[in-house]
C-alpha cells in the first residue's frame, strides 16, 4: 500500500535535513523573515490590535514568549496570535511563498504573516537555533503552500486561506521546532482539522477581524501541537478522510498536486511588496505616482479620473471607495484609494493608512470620484490603466500591465527588503535603530546564531542594554 498524503507531508516536515536546502533557499527564507518581521514591528497599536491584546493580556498565563515591540511576554499560543495580527495589519507583509514549478502560478496568499511570528515564538521558546530556526520556517511555509495549491483559490468560494492552509504550516513549524514524534505531528494536524476557520467577509466589510483567520491559524496550531504531546487524540487522517480537509474545505480539490516535486523544489520564495495596501492596489498605485512626480496633480487640480481594469474587478472588495465612517481596513482593500492617495501625496508611506490620513476630506473625496471601467482584456489580472483629466483641461493616461515590483516575475532584491524594514522600524519607532540594525546582523547571518530567542529580545522593548547588543554581537560571531 503506497504511504498516505498526510504521513508524506508529515515526513516531509520532519526528516527534511537542513543540508536539503540550496543557498539561494536559505537567502529567501531570510528575506521572508526580515520583510515579515519588519511588519511585524509597525503593526504594533494599529487599528483592533490592542484590543486583542488587552483581552489575551488580562487571561494570564505564563510569559513564554514575546509581543515584538512590547514590553510584555504571554503564553506561547497567544503571543503568536498577537505577533501573527500585528505583521497583518498594514497588508505590507511579504505574500507567499509561491508555488514554482508545476504549480507556478497558483495563488497562495498570506502564509508568512502566520509562519513567521511562530516560528520566532516557538523558537525563542525552545531556545532553537538560527539552522532550526530557518529549517522550520521553509518546511512550514512550503507545507502551508502546498495545502494551498491542492486547491483551486476562490475569494468567492473558499473559507479564508489564512485560516486554513496556515494553520497547517504552524502546526509544521511547532512541531519540527517542539520535536514531535511523526506519530504526535500527524495527530496535531488530526486536532487542527476542528479548528480550521476564516471568512473574506471581512475584506468586503472593510473591518479589523480580516487580521483574524491568520493570527487564529497561528494560536491553533501551536495549540493542536500542544494538545498532541499530551495525548489528547485528534481524527486518525486530518486530510483525506471521508470528513476530512479536502472533502470539507475544498470545493475543487486536488491533493495529488500538493505532492508534485515534494523535497525537490522548496516553496519559499516570497513576493515582496513594495507599499502598504493590498498587491492588487499596486500596478494603480505606480501609474498614479508616477503622474503625480510628472504632472504635480493632487486633489485640487484634477478634475476627473478613470481607472481601467479587468472585468473580474468590477465585482471585487477592491473597488470599493471608502467613506469617513469606514474603518482602516476599507483603505488598505480599495483600489478608489490607492489610486487617489498617490495622485494626492506621491508615494503611498505607512502614515498614508492611519488616522488623520484617512480621514483627509481630499483624498477621500477624490477616491470617491474614480470611476472604474472594465475595459481590460487579456493579460495580468491586476493590471491598470489610469486617464485623469485637470482643472487645465489636460488629458493625461498611465499604464502598468505586468506584474508590480516584488512579485517573482519581477523580483525584489535583499536591500529592497532591508530598505522596506527600515521603514517600518521607523514608522513605529518603539524599537531603538541600534537594536534594529543588531537584528538585521543576526538575520543575515542566521544559519551561524546560537539561540533566536536573542533576535526576540532585540525586536522587544524586553531590554535595550547595550550589554545585550555586544552579547548579540559575540553570537552571531560564533
Amino acid at each position: 500500500m503506497s504511504q498516505l498524503l498526510i504521513d508524506r507531508l508529515v515526513s516531509h516536515v520532519l526528516e527534511t535535513p537542513f543540508e536539503a536546502f540550496s543557498s539561494a533557499d536559505i537567502n529567501a527564507a531570510k528575506m521572508n523573515l526580515i520583510d515579515a518581521l519588519g511588519c511585524n514591528l509597525s503593526g504594533r497599536g494599529a487599528e483592533g490590535n490592542d484590543a486583542v491584546s488587552q483581552v489575551l493580556s488580562n487571561m494570564g498565563g505564563f510569559p513564554q514568549a514575546s509581543i515584538l515591540a512590547s514590553d510584555e511576554k504571554l503564553p506561547l499560543a497567544h503571543a503568536a496570535m498577537i505577533n501573527s495580527l500585528q505583521t497583518r495589519s498594514f497588508d505590507f507583509e511579504v505574500c507567499g511563498p509561491e508555488p514554482e514549478g508545476e504549480n507556478a502560478g497558483k495563488m497562495v496568499g498570506h502564509v508568512a504573516s502566520t509562519t513567521v511570528p511562530v516560528a520566532l515564538n516557538v523558537g525563542e521558546f525552545v531556545n532553537a537555533t538560527g539552522e532550526q530556526l530557518l529549517a522550520a520556517t521553509i518546511l512550514g511555509g512550503d507545507l502551508a503552500a502546498r495545502i494551498s495549491v491542492s486547491n483551486t483559490f476562490n475569494f468567492d468560494k473558499d473559507f479564508e486561506v489564512c485560516g486554513t492552509s496556515n494553520a497547517f504550516g504552524a502546526a509544521a513549524i511547532t512541531g519540527r521546532l517542539l520535536g514531535l514524534t511523526h506519530d504526535e505531528l500527524r495527530n496535531a494536524f488530526g486536532i487542527l482539522i476542528n479548528l480550521l476557520s476564516g471568512t473574506y467577509q471581512g475584506l468586503w466589510d472593510g473591518v479589523a477581524s480580516f487580521k483574524l483567520p491568520g493570527a487564529t491559524a497561528a494560536y491553533n496550531g501551536i495549540l493542536s501541537c500542544q494538545l498532541s504531546q499530551t495525548g489528547f487524540k485528534g481524527v486518525d487522517d486530518a486530510l483525506e478522510s471521508r470528513l476530512g480537509f479536502y472533502h470539507l474545505y475544498t470545493p475543487d480539490p486536488h491533493p495529488e498536486d500538493a505532492l508534485i516535486d515534494l523535497g525537490q523544489v522548496f516553496y519559499v520564495n516570497g513576493q515582496h511588496k513594495l507599499h502598504p495596501s493590498c498587491y492588487g492596489n499596486h500596478n494603480a498605485i505606480n501609474c498614479a505616482t508616477e503622474l503625480h512626480e510628472e504632472h504635480g496633480l493632487n486633489a485640487e487640480n484634477i478634475e476627473s479620473v478613470t481607472l481601467e481594469v479587468h472585468a473580474p474587478l468590477m465585482d471585487h472588495f477592491l473597488n470599493q471607495a471608502p467613506t469617513n465612517d469606514d474603518d482602516q481596513a476599507r483603505f488598505l482593500f480599495s483600489l478608489p484609494y490607492a489610486l487617489a492617495n498617490s495622485l494626492h501625496r506621491g508615494k503611498p508611506e505607512l502614515g498614508h493608512f492611519t488616522g488623520e490620513a484617512i480621514r483627509d476630506p481630499q483624498v477621500v473625496e477624490l477616491s470617491q470620484r474614480v470611476v472604474l471601467e472594465p475595459n481590460l482584456q487579456d493579460g495580468f489580472l491586476y493590471a491598470a490603466k489610469i486617464r485623469v483629466k485637470t482643472t487645465d483641461g489636460k488629458e493625461i493616461e498611465n499604464t502598468a500591465s505586468t506584474p508590480p515590483s516584488g512579485w517573482l516575475e519581477n523580483p525584489a532584491t535583499y536591500a529592497d527588503i532591508v530598505e522596506k524594514f527600515w521603514r517600518n522600524v521607523d514608522f513605529r519607532q518603539d524599537i531603538s535603530r541600534e537594536n534594529a540594525q543588531r537584528a538585521l546582523e543576526l538575520l543575515a547571518e542566521l544559519e551561524n546564531v546560537s539561540d533566536v530567542s536573542e533576535l526576540a529580545q532585540v525586536l522587544s522593548l524586553e531590554t535595550t542594554e547595550p550589554e545585550l547588543v555586544g552579547q548579540l554581537a559575540e553570537t552571531a560571531q560564533n
